[in-house]
């Protein structure tokens, strides 16, 4: 059917077409002749609603379709023939509902509009986590001195960590504040350790909030880097750039003013192990910066994983994407919602689905897991199942498990996301928790693929929810 589909074109036999769909009862015929015309023989009574495998088709001739069915219709001699092209269309296989699934816990009742479903009865997403390693960057978060941040090419008599050359693609992340009192560089450096030169690329986009202010929704650093990686387009961009044995090359440099936020997300391929260093230097060259790599780390707050704390990521974590296709049997009466679990981490609630990823190597003050997830790929997929007769409307959302009386930055989630390839903006506060997607429609006996793709930003609550509503 697929061949069929590419000889004929879109207007004619929808690509992956292979059932014909009866949209009103009808005749199918051994010719193209007028029904009245025939024997009993040589037509058969196809039933409005029926759904019929085929295993060829072809264009519309004289006002209809030839084909071949997969079984004949009961009680008929023959499986292939004609059918009147208006009555009937060619349509893409059904997916087979499943059965519903037990741990999908559905609640009666619509949801007022900040309203959001309590941690406890979300419930978990179809996951698989893929990418590349993930280079992290955050700790510590605020720094107020020159020195590196966070390398992975040795043992530090201070903050612990392992040699770990990167092979192949990896992706790259950091957030850091300026505290010195004046104006520092962020420097993102490449090494290569080899005993003969490499190639390296690079593609990524950081900012400042000097650059980007952040004001609100849609706005900051952290948002336009997301935004760059939702839209490929990025503020550095390079390939096979030559890195001689045992030389630096710079990835990225940002000048931040005293309290300024900077935030990058990087993808560094090579052809060969390599070192990615992020230092600081109130210089801004080269030669400091490369000099300060094999000197002592910058001062700034460490915050480390304990028994109630998650720690901010210093380390290479083991992936950096987090996709699947959730499969979801909507319930047979109107009025009932779930929630999804969506970046969430079950460190300090066992009701919540671990989302998060594990470290490879750290620096041994530094993060265990990858929690908030930042500059991570989420790519999940709700294929929603109507089994009933009847169309059914549903809407879908997107919430922060987080609330409050008031708003702060970091209490937000704001980022740049796609929704079936449609872009749009995602922002939800602690005041108002709960942002809609919109509502859809998913046919009778049929199901509707629900993706929502986005990068989380950095300076972001974590723990957030996806949401469906039956709404009649």
């Amino acid at each position: 059917m697929k061949l069929f589909a590419l000889c004929l074109g879109a207007a004619s036999l929808p690509a992956a077409a292979d059932v014909v769909q009866v949209n009103s009862s009808t005749w199918f015929k051994r010719s193209t002749a007028d029904s009245s015309t025939l024997a009993a023989a040589d037509k058969c009574w196809a039933a409005s609603g029926s759904l019929l495998g085929a295993g060829a088709a072809s264009a519309i001739v004289t006002n209809h379709y030839a084909a071949t069915l997969d079984s004949a219709i009961a009680g008929c001699g023959f499986s292939s023939g004609y059918f009147y092209a208006p009555h009937v269309a060619w349509v893409a296989d059904p997916v087979a509902a499943p059965s519903p699934n037990p741990a999908h816990a559905w609640q009666f009742g619509n949801l007022s509009a900040a309203q959001k479903v309590d941690d406890n009865l979300l419930s978990p997403l179809t996951i698989a986590f893929g990418g590349h390693k993930f280079w992290k960057s955050n700790n510590p978060e605020i720094f107020n001195g020159t020195g590196w941040l966070m390398q992975n090419s040795r043992v530090d008599p201070v903050r612990g960590g392992q040699a770990n050359p990167l092979t192949g693609c990896t992706s790259a992340y950091f957030f850091h504040i300026n505290k010195t009192g004046g104006t520092a560089y962020l420097h993102l450096l490449a090494s290569n350790p080899q005993g003969a030169a490499i190639t390296l690329e690079a593609k990524g986009s950081a900012y400042t909030n000097l650059t980007k202010p952040l004001t609100g929704k849609a706005t900051g650093q952290s948002y336009f880097v997301a935004k760059d990686w939702r839209d490929a387009t990025f503020s550095t961009n390079f390939s096979n750039r030559a890195v001689g044995a045992s030389q630096v090359t710079e990835i990225a440099k940002l000048s931040m003013a005293n309290s300024n936020m900077a935030d990058g997300r990087f993808e560094v391929c090579a052809s060969a192990g390599i070192y990615l260093y992020t230092v600081i230097t109130t210089t801004g060259t080269l030669s400091d910066a490369v000099n300060r790599t094999q000197g002592a780390p910058a001062p700034g707050q460490i915050y480390s994983t304990g028994p109630g704390t998650f720690g901010r990521e210093g380390g290479v974590y083991a992936n950096s994407l987090v996709a699947g296709v959730t499969e979801v049997v909507l319930p047979a009466s109107n009025g009932q919602h779930i929630g999804f679990s969506f970046n969430t981490t079950s460190k300090n609630n066992a009701s919540l689905q671990e989302q998060t990823v594990p470290f490879i190597t750290r620096l041994s003050d530094s993060a265990d897991r990858t929690y908030g997830n930042y500059g991570h790929k989420f790519d999940p997929t709700l294929r929603l199942f109507n089994t009933t007769g009847s169309p059914r409307n549903v809407r879908i959302s997107f919430a922060s498990s987080y609330t409050a009386a008031t708003n702060t930055p970091s209490f937000t989630f704001s980022t740049a996301a796609s929704f079936n390839g449609v872009k749009f903006d995602l922002w939800t506060t602690p005041t108002q928790p709960r942002q809609v997607i919109g509502t859809y429609t998913v046919g009778a006996n049929a199901h509707f693929d629900a993706r929502l793709t986005l990068f989380v930003a950095g300076l972001g609550v974590t723990n957030q929810q996806l949401i469906v509503e039956t709404i009649n």
